[in-house]
């Protein structure tokens, strides 16, 4: 085989690899299409209403859709109302609701990718490894050591000051955690999806 025939040869070789999506690059063909469950999540956001304030949460089904699903679905179903701040370890995170959860399951843990930093919130994650979704772990300032530990789905996009307001709240050790010594509860969680249009629809059961 001559030069031209063999360089012809392998161009042809690659462009069948690239259509065909043999290339480790995804070649040239049509972008992958997105997960429709993660694009369908994607038009959500939360609201965590305690009774210091509210924080609006951004939900990011892209790194933890499972955890998404089951925290948005729980929510419309009320499963977080009256959720009480159950530890306050200062500076570095609020854990709020129960460790053994009435009514509610255990979920497989998800590795999100997302960093454990400042104003992420995460699942906790059970002794038999896995995610607790009542249990919610809010994140006050970086604590990148525990990235993989646990499963961060959203992030507190604003009223980071409420949670700097529990985070103040004065504690007391209560079976070996900082407990507060008033009531903090999560009172309600709304889920609002957001329309074609650009309006807004909020829902509360």
């Amino acid at each position: 085989m001559n030069r031209r025939a063999a360089l012809s040869l392998a161009i042809a070789t690659l462009l069948g690899a690239a259509y065909g999506g043999g290339l480790p690059f995804g070649g040239f063909g049509p972008p992958a299409k997105a997960n429709p469950r993660v694009a369908s999540l994607r038009d959500y956001s939360a609201t965590l209403h305690t009774n210091l304030g509210d924080v609006a949460l951004d939900l990011s089904p892209h790194a933890a859709p499972n955890a998404v699903q089951t925290f948005i679905r729980l929510a419309q179903r009320g499963a977080y109302d009256g959720l009480p701040v159950h530890a306050i370890f200062k500076d570095r995170m609020i854990v709020a609701g129960p460790a053994k959860p009435d009514g509610v399951e255990s979920i497989d843990h998800e590795d999100s990718p997302l960093t454990h930093a400042l104003g992420a919130v995460a699942m906790d994650r059970a002794a038999d490894g896995r995610n607790t979704p009542t249990r919610l772990l809010l994140i006050l300032s970086d604590q990148t050591h525990l990235d993989g530990d646990y499963t961060v789905f959203a992030e507190a996009a604003d009223g980071r000051e409420v949670l700097r307001r529990i985070a103040s709240t004065p504690t007391r050790p209560k079976q070996g955690a900082p407990a507060p010594i008033e009531d903090i509860v999560i009172e309600r969680v709304t889920v609002t999806r957001k329309k074609a249009e650009d309006s807004t629809q909020t829902t509360d059961r």
